[in-house]
């Protein structure tokens, strides 16, 4: 019975999660945030800690946003590349950290990064838009 029970609470969990993905008026691009290296000027908000249905909540209620991103892995850390010019008037979000991370080949790096937890969402204007990489990590929601 208890093995019944924990296979139902898995299987509403499951649900709840692929019906938050696929809300009406958005189109999910899989994998995907903003770029590391773009400058993050089409910002237009930040949430931190919000549920993906809260997050759609905000990206409906303010015109000004095109898509979002929602992290839902468990951290994405994006380094600053060193080639990218970089001022902390460039960051009025409150982004960007200087902080020790992990470079992708396992390598120890230090730096300028902006650093996302899980249920992070940023939300954006489409001017200004750079997507990369991020499987597993985060996902883009596009308003229709």
């Amino acid at each position: 019975m208890k093995s019944i029970f924990i296979l139902i609470a898995c299987l509403a969990i499951q649900f709840t999660y692929l019906s938050a993905m696929l809300r009406d008026g958005f189109v999910l691009q899989e994998g995907v945030a903003q770029y590391k290296g773009s400058d993050y000027a089409n910002v237009v908000q930040v949430a931190r800690q919000v549920s993906i249905e809260e997050a759609f909540d905000i990206a409906e209620s303010n015109p000004e946003i095109d898509y979002f991103v929602y992290t839902r892995g468990w951290m994405m850390v994006l380094e600053i590349p060193s080639d990218v010019s970089f001022s902390r008037f460039q960051d009025p979000f409150g982004l960007v950290t200087y902080a020790n991370f992990i470079y992708d080949s396992g390598e120890p790096g230090v730096g300028y990064c902006r650093i996302f937890r899980h249920g992070d969402a940023v939300f954006f204007k489409k001017e200004g838009m750079r997507l990369g990489s991020a499987p597993g990590l985060a996902d883009a929601y596009f308003k229709r």
